[in-house]
């Protein structure tokens, strides 16, 4: 829309590795801060061109059918051991984050250095290697509403799933629960595209949409955390639990390396592509 000159959205929800490269290819709107109340929002959440809305995670996600609280994958590297943990596993196919990240950490890195390794391309070749030792058992999918389906058929033991998703599986009556350790947190940007014909309206949306009160409506309907602070006052305590940037959950976890993948993302997809192919 934006190289056609005639976009058709006014503001647009897209996540870090969309942001850093749209950024890089001149997609967006430079962003007057004059005309949104940036500061309720962190400054780690916002940056000139988009204003993080929610906070998520991808997590381990295990079916509660086939594992138990007590004994289900707490780790990667559990996830990766198909013999203590039966059955087959899922990760998005559409990205190779996380899951070259998932492998690496799988094989013993340390979330520290994940990105330094990575960056080699002895880790390049850790990563997929590790990522081959299960492959035969590993289901792709392309879509957050498929990896709840996956879910929901019992296709899958465990894998890769993003927090609200699971949640939202959950409230349905899928049998899955997920495991916060080592959870990979990343956020959600709110973006003009450039050549809006609303510009000063699109300014006043995203000001709107980072009001905590309207911030707390949406971590309520899909457990995605907020970016204002002052907006866990009004969630649920049934939601709470669920979200990435609850203490609890976010002590687990690490922010993904968005500087890595803003570098890195392009030939690490073509790999990750071959990868899948091979």
């Amino acid at each position: 829309m934006v190289q056609s000159g005639n976009p058709v959205w006014d503001v647009v929800d897209v996540t870090h590795e969309f942001l850093y490269n749209g950024i890089k290819n001149n997609l967006f709107e430079k962003l007057d801060l004059s005309k949104i109340d940036v500061s309720r929002i962190s400054p780690r959440y916002r940056t000139d061109y988009g204003i993080g809305d929610i906070v998520w995670s991808y997590n381990i996600g295990y079916s509660t059918k086939q594992f138990t609280e007590d004994n289900h994958p707490k780790s990667w590297a559990d996830v990766f051991d198909t013999k203590k943990f039966s059955g087959s596993r899922t990760m998005p196919g559409n990205t190779p984050a996380p899951a070259m990240g998932v492998a690496l950490m799988a094989d013993g890195v340390t979330p520290g250095e994940l990105y330094k390794v990575l960056a080699t391309p002895e880790g390049l070749k850790r990563a997929f290697d590790k990522l081959s030792s299960i492959k035969q058992q590993i289901i792709f999918w392309e879509t957050n509403s498929q990896s709840q389906q996956l879910f929901a058929d019992g296709e899958v033991s465990c894998g890769v799933i993003l927090n609200g998703r699971a949640y939202d599986a959950a409230q349905k009556g899928v049998p899955i629960a997920i495991d916060w350790n080592q959870n990979i947190q990343s956020i959600d940007y709110l973006v003009i595209p450039r050549g809006s014909k609303n510009v000063d309206i699109a300014h006043g949306l995203i000001n709107e949409m980072t009001v905590a009160e309207n911030q707390a409506k949406l971590a309520n309907k899909i457990a995605y955390s907020p970016t204002n602070s002052d907006a866990f006052e009004g969630i649920d305590a049934k939601v709470a639990p669920w979200l990435a940037t609850n203490p609890e959950n976010a002590a687990k976890g690490f922010v993904i390396g968005a500087d890595f993948w803003q570098d890195h993302l392009e030939k690490l997809t073509e790999e990750w592509e071959g990868w899948k192919l091979s």
